[in-house]
């Protein structure tokens, strides 16, 4: 099967979080402890770090997943690993036919931190009620080794319709919308610019428990993270 290239929409924010309100999508049961969240792959030639890379998602029942209200979802990651370490990465993602429909490989900042990937308006939307796979590969720098060491996530995505909601939350202040995000699971559906949440440290700190995530690095990013054509 063919596919476009299409240029990946990825951007770094500086960061450094409240509770639920309706009802909607199953609730899934409490995150798991932080040390599941360790990528699968090999890490022979990976930098050591203390905190795992991760997808910025609740772990639950083993997996990363969750909702959106948008043909064009967001997904956020924790990349631990300085520039130095890394060669490159891969976004996929792929419905439930397990067709690619979107595939692109990028170049990595200097400055560990929190990554912003987003389906380009030049892919196709996500249907409503469908499900859809993504994995997130990064490729470690190797001395020698014909194959390339990696670590990688997955997890999946489902589109939900649901025109009210996405009216209450679009009407809402930013604290009241993350509450109704964590409230529904809609995590893939987080504010482009997180930095905003900076500026709201409950608001910021209540996302971050609701995900298990309370041990993330507040540290400060800056920088893009480029396409790389094939």
């Amino acid at each position: 099967m063919t596919f476009p290239n299409l240029p990946l929409i990825l951007s770094l924010i500086l960061i450094t979080s409240t509770p639920p309100a309706t009802n909607n999508p199953p609730k899934p049961p409490d995150s798991e402890p932080a040390e599941e969240r360790n990528p699968g792959g090999t890490r022979g030639s990976c930098e050591k770090t203390d905190q795992p890379f991760t997808p910025l998602l609740p772990l639950t029942n083993s997996e990363f997943s969750g909702y959106t209200l948008s043909g064009y979802p967001t997904l956020w990651f924790y990349i631990p690993y300085q520039t130095s370490s890394l060669e490159s990465g891969k976004f996929t993602l792929e419905d439930e036919q397990q067709n690619t429909i979107y595939r692109q490989e990028f170049s990595l900042p200097q400055t560990p931190g929190l990554i912003q990937i987003r389906l380009p308006k030049t892919a196709p939307p996500l249907a409503q009620n469908q499900r859809y796979t993504w994995k997130l590969m990064l490729y470690c720098t190797s001395s020698g080794s014909s194959m390339r060491d990696r670590v990688w996530h997955q997890g999946w995505v489902k589109r939900l319709d649901n025109q009210d909601l996405e009216t209450q939350i679009q009407q809402a202040p930013l604290p009241q919308q993350i509450d109704l995000l964590i409230e529904h699971n809609l995590w893939y559906d987080l504010p482009q610019d997180i930095s905003q949440l900076r500026r709201l440290p409950s608001t910021w700190e209540t996302l971050l428990k609701s995900m298990g995530l309370e041990d993330l690095p507040q540290s400060a990013i800056a920088g893009d993270v480029e396409a790389i054509d094939d």
